[in-house]
């Protein structure tokens, strides 16, 4: 039933017919009588569907104007916030390899058992494999060059070569069958970050290891001296006497070559191989790894580490 007309005036105050409930909802969908669909007719739904394509026509204009205007003051490899101003900041982490699960450094396996040992030796391969396999970079690596002890040109970086390891290699199982494991240690990237290097051997911190120090000793040229130092200690007097000797492979430190970096494709971080000799067997060691320059500062609060990194081995 329509709206009444009484002397030609529609008058909506009226009753509503009395209809059976599945008849009032059929009419409430489609109303044969006023040509409505859910109320409205045809005209008033193309209004309001006029109405909601501008609005969003204009919304759409305006976004694009917004990430235009954003999009032309961002560098794809510059950060528009660097160093103190960034969130990472200015004071570089550490890293390293083997690492199962983030929240947990803990090395433990059994010489005797391959199975163990295997894990650890792929998760340091799939590390390693960018070093290797230069097709996984995004330009397959095609402006990597042997820098020797020169710093590369501007969009060039310098290469890192697995056999400067030595004997921590895939084929030794990185020394964890011969119960000598090696650590992969590696600096956090940080955009345009310039190390401050301690290369005087007369003003070198008290605290740098006696080994670290005698090696900046036997440097013959400044150049071989301009390195971010590397150092791994035990963190207890009983972690110390448990640990052994240590070797590091290629050197102690990551050289100047490899600073500041800038975002340039085929980049790959230096690294130091660590292998503990004698570790003792059958005991938890905790070991503190470390970087030495002046502008690294290090803090030894788990929830934020900055500086140095950190894990427990044990080997049966």
């Amino acid at each position: 039933m329509g709206a009444d007309k009484h002397n030609g005036v529609v008058t909506y105050n009226r009753r509503p017919p009395q209809r059976p409930l599945l008849k009032r909802i059929q009419y409430g969908i489609w109303n044969p009588e006023e040509r409505t669909f859910l109320g409205r007719t045809g005209k008033r739904w193309g209004v309001i569907g006029l109405i909601y394509l501008v609005m969003y026509i204009c919304i759409v204009i305006f976004f694009s104007i917004c990430m235009c205007g954003m999009l032309s003051v961002l560098d794809e490899r510059i950060p528009y916030f660097t160093l103190a101003d960034s969130i990472i900041g200015n004071n570089p982490g550490m890293g390293h390899r083997p690492l199962i699960l983030e929240e947990e450094s803990l090395i433990w396996y059994d010489a005797k058992d391959p199975k163990t040992i295997q894990k650890y030796v792929d998760n340091i391969s799939e590390f390693l494999a960018p070093y290797e396999n230069k097709s996984l970079l995004i330009n397959q690596g095609a402006n990597q060059h042997d820098c020797g002890m020169t710093k590369p040109p501007r969009n060039e970086v310098c290469s890192f070569n697995l056999s400067q390891l030595g004997p921590c290699s895939k084929e030794n199982n990185f020394g964890f069958t011969n119960r000598t494991p090696c650590i992969i240690i590696k600096l956090n990237k940080i955009f345009d970050w310039n190390p401050v290097f301690y290369n005087d051997p007369d003003d070198l911190p008290p605290k740098m290891p006696v080994t670290v120090k005698q090696y900046i000793n036997s440097t013959t040229s400044p150049e071989e001296r301009r390195k971010v130092w590397v150092s791994c200690e035990g963190e207890r007097p009983v972690d110390v006497e448990t640990l052994g000797p240590i070797n590091y492979y290629p050197y102690p430190g990551l050289s100047e070559i490899y600073f500041p970096y800038d975002n340039t494709p085929g980049y790959l971080s230096p690294l130091v191989a660590v292998q503990l000799m004698n570790p003792t067997l059958h005991q938890f060691i905790n070991i503190r790894c470390r970087a030495w320059a002046r502008n690294i500062l290090l803090t030894k609060s788990l929830k934020d580490l900055k500086g140095s990194t950190s894990f427990i081995i044990m080997i049966d």
